[in-house]
């Protein structure tokens, strides 16, 4: 979950056409072959916004501009503006916003004929998803669950299509996109209990087990250690 997104007083407004034109300039001017364009920031935010981990601006932006693992900025980017910093921080308010109220609808490319590729956007849920894969195993190891991430896979697989693979039709493009939508709604309320609780599925279980432990008979020594029964002492 993206922490900064309930800060109060904060920007939770949509970006716009031009807002996200504007971004998306001013991802291009970083001058680096690593910082993501905005279907991939999209789709990144929005796996961000769904995970119980708790991650702030300082972990995510660099993911966004390309700087992780301690990169180089090209030396014709200078520094990051602080406008492209807003902006990507006010989306991500936005898209937790969205997803919150059951009202999300991602922000895609689409080619000259209009159709939507939803390829870029795949990628970057699968790499907010590396950033956590413990709760998203978690989540996959659920029977009901288990291909919630199929079609986003499947989209992000067309960025590798080599050369002389069938490319995927316009009619199976946009089916995968609906399912990859559908199936963002159904993660995001997966994980809502554990978000609310501030937990990940992992830390829940552990809790789980513990108290699952086996109860300690009445006539046995007092766990205490007072050497006292249990049921004299703390079973009393």
């Amino acid at each position: 979950m993206i922490t900064e997104a309930a800060v109060s007083g904060a920007d939770q407004t949509p970006l716009g056409d031009v807002d996200l034109d504007r971004l998306d300039r001013l991802l291009a001017e970083l001058g680096n072959d690593d910082a993501m364009i905005v279907e991939e920031l999209d789709g990144f935010l929005a796996a961000l916004a769904c995970a119980p981990e708790p991650v702030g601006a300082d972990d995510y932006l660099p993911v966004v501009f390309g700087l992780e693992d301690g990169a180089a900025q090209a030396p014709q980017a200078g520094a990051v503006p602080d406008e492209l910093t807003s902006l990507v921080r006010r989306h991500a308010r936005a898209v937790t916003a969205a997803l919150d109220a059951g009202d999300f609808a991602p922000v895609l490319a689409h080619d000259n004929s209009g159709a939507p590729d939803g390829s870029a956007w795949a990628v970057g849920f699968l790499r907010a998803v590396e950033m956590a894969p413990q709760s998203w195993d978690a989540m996959l190891a659920e029977k009901e669950f288990g291909d919630a991430l199929d079609a986003i896979d499947a989209l992000a697989a067309t960025l590798d299509d080599e050369a002389g693979d069938r490319p995927l039709s316009r009619r199976e493009r946009e089916a995968l996109i609906e399912r990859m939508i559908a199936d963002t709604g159904d993660v995001h309320e997966f994980f809502r209990p554990y978000r609310q609780a501030g937990a990940t599925p992992q830390a829940l279980r552990v809790q789980t087990v513990r108290r699952e432990q086996p109860k300690v008979g009445r006539n046995a020594p007092c766990p205490c250690g007072s050497g006292r029964k249990f049921k004299a002492c703390c079973g009393r």
